[in-house]
């Protein structure tokens, strides 16, 4: 019983129960049981009143006594039937007579227990129709979310706007499942507040809520939106005694026009989840990301269209390399520069996060790679700056990087330390790996390796004492939190300790205010990249 209460709380949590019993003493002790199983427990002493409030405001399951005062549990049953044929119902009655099978029978009850009842039964009935209340309600929203998806669609006048609330279950974690809604809530007030209308958003899934936006207001919408991110940066949620800030990312989809919409639903669900994937994956906190979607493209939309997309870009020389500086903290001088990828269709630019992982799994990364090299060391070459790549997990499986970056470096006359390659995860990294001694051979060879993400995970020293990078990255929102938790700051202070201590320069990533650029240059940190600074351009 213990494993079904359990169980049963858990799919309890979100369903409304009415219990009618004119029996004083019953009625207070399964009151008890009831209240402690379910949140939303109304108790009335006979069916007139319970009828009365159920026509007020309809429950999920309805338990009640067959014998009562002015409207019996049979006629009480009848009615509710009329407003809602397919209402969950459980008779509770001492009276064990055919006549009360019959009854049950006819009317299609859930089940019929005799008080009084055993405990076992009672919450193995329990857990059977509130699993599925459970089912049933999740089918109704998906129903409910697929609809309003597609009517939002319809509307070619409408461009969608995502919003991503950042770090989400991080904050359910910390302050308790019950503030889930509370910070939904308060995201739809945001919106509206910039001019979204409420009947146009769509709470789609725990952090995603998606907006339908007049294209005629979307750029005044999205100014203000930004301005309030340059400026304020998190929305203040009020919870009890305390505040939690919450910070939002955006993404665009502008529909293009003389489209249908018939079963659009399930395959655009996967733009939108390329787009909220890219939104939780870029470094760059509150990045707007915008792309032109076609509904035809989203028709088609599968593994192989993106494939086939990628193979096309290669084919025809369209993925291109882009650039942002890294500029020194202090003189805000170029030290160097950053090089992305982006596939170039039309007037807009693919990012990474829609193709890097498929052409990794479909064994052409390699190739993207050794393309976005080639065009950025050539026009690298003439500048003498410094510049870091990412090397993917498939080149130094096979050994290829440090061939292919000494033949560029020897064709374009650059000497093999202006590259830098950006380690990421490197705390998963093992000493007697042949990982490490594919990194220690490209030092070897002349290449300076960088630490991404530096003091956001479990530090390995060892593996850090080995490698010896010349540079680490760290996030501006490990700073950001820094600011209000003080635990996360000892720990920044050590890695940054560590890292000066080690001679290893430090280089601040994702900066967007001016506010972390001063902390990060009280804390000393030596180089800053951000959207503050210069976004990414395919040209120098």
């Amino acid at each position: 019983m213990l494993d079904n209460h359990k169980e049963l709380s858990h799919f309890a949590k979100n369903i409304s129960l009415l219990y009618v019993e004119d029996e004083k003493e019953t009625r207070e002790q399964y009151e008890g049981i009831f209240k402690l199983l379910y949140k939303n427990v109304k108790v009335v002493e006979d069916g007139e009143m319970a009828f009365a409030e159920y026509s007020a405001n309809p429950y999920d399951l309805l338990v009640t006594d067959l014998t009562m005062p002015k409207l019996d549990g049979i006629n009480l049953i009848d009615k509710i039937l009329e407003i809602n044929p397919h209402q969950h119902i459980i008779i509770m009655t001492a009276h064990n007579t055919d006549e009360n099978l019959r009854y049950s029978i006819d009317f299609q009850v859930d089940g019929v227990l005799l008080k009084p009842v055993p405990m076992d039964k009672l919450f193995q009935l329990l857990y059977k129709i509130s699993h599925m209340i459970d089912i049933e309600k999740k089918e109704s929203k998906i129903r409910t979310t697929d609809n309003k998806l597609t009517n939002l669609l319809e509307n070619m006048n409408q461009a969608l706007f995502v919003v991503v609330v950042d770090k989400f279950l991080d904050i359910i974690k910390k302050f308790g499942v019950e503030t889930k809604n509370l910070i939904i809530e308060g995201v739809k007030e945001h919106l509206i507040n910039f001019g979204v209308e409420e009947e146009d958003i769509l709470h789609l899934r725990d952090d995603v809520i998606v907006c339908g936006v007049d294209k005629r207001y979307l750029d005044a919408i999205l100014e203000s939106v930004q301005s309030f991110s340059d400026h304020t940066e998190s929305l203040v949620i009020k919870y009890k005694d305390m505040k939690i800030y919450v910070s939002l990312s955006y993404g665009v989809i502008l529909v293009k026009e003389n489209n249908s919409v018939e079963n659009i639903g399930e395959n655009f669900l996967v733009h939108i989840d390329s787009i909220v994937k890219s939104i939780r994956d870029d470094e760059n906190s509150n990045m707007f990301i915008k792309m032109d979607i076609d509904l035809e493209e989203a028709r088609k939309n599968n593994t192989l269209s993106w494939l086939r997309m990628t193979l096309d870009a290669l084919l025809q020389e369209t993925i291109l390399p882009f650039y942002q500086p890294i500029f020194d903290i202090h003189t805000l001088e170029i030290a160097s520069y950053e090089i992305y990828a982006r596939i170039k269709q039309g007037d807009k630019y693919i990012l990474p996060e829609f193709f890097i992982d498929l052409s990794q799994k479909a064994g052409i990364l390699e190739e993207i790679s050794h393309s976005v090299f080639k065009k950025s060391f050539k026009s690298l070459a003439p500048t003498q700056f410094p510049f870091h790549i990412n090397i993917s997990d498939c080149e130094w499986r096979n050994n290829a990087a440090k061939e292919y970056l000494t033949y560029l470096c020897a064709k374009h006359s650059i000497e093999p330390s202006r590259v830098i390659l950006d380690i990421i995860n490197y705390e998963s990294l093992q000493p007697s790996r042949k990982r490490v001694k594919f990194w220690l051979d490209l030092k070897a060879a002349g290449f300076k390796l960088a630490i991404k993400g530096f003091g956001s995970g479990n530090m390995n020293i060892e593996v850090l004492s080995i490698l010896q990078p010349k540079y680490i990255k760290v996030n501006q929102l490990l700073l950001r939190k820094s600011l209000s938790d003080a635990n996360i700051k000892r720990s920044l202070l050590f890695s940054l300790d560590y890292a000066k201590n080690a001679n290893i320069t430090t280089i601040l990533v994702g900066v967007e205010d001016e506010e972390i650029l001063n902390e990060g240059r009280k804390l000393g940190l030596d180089y800053i990249r951000g959207y503050l600074t210069q976004k990414p351009s395919s040209v120098l």
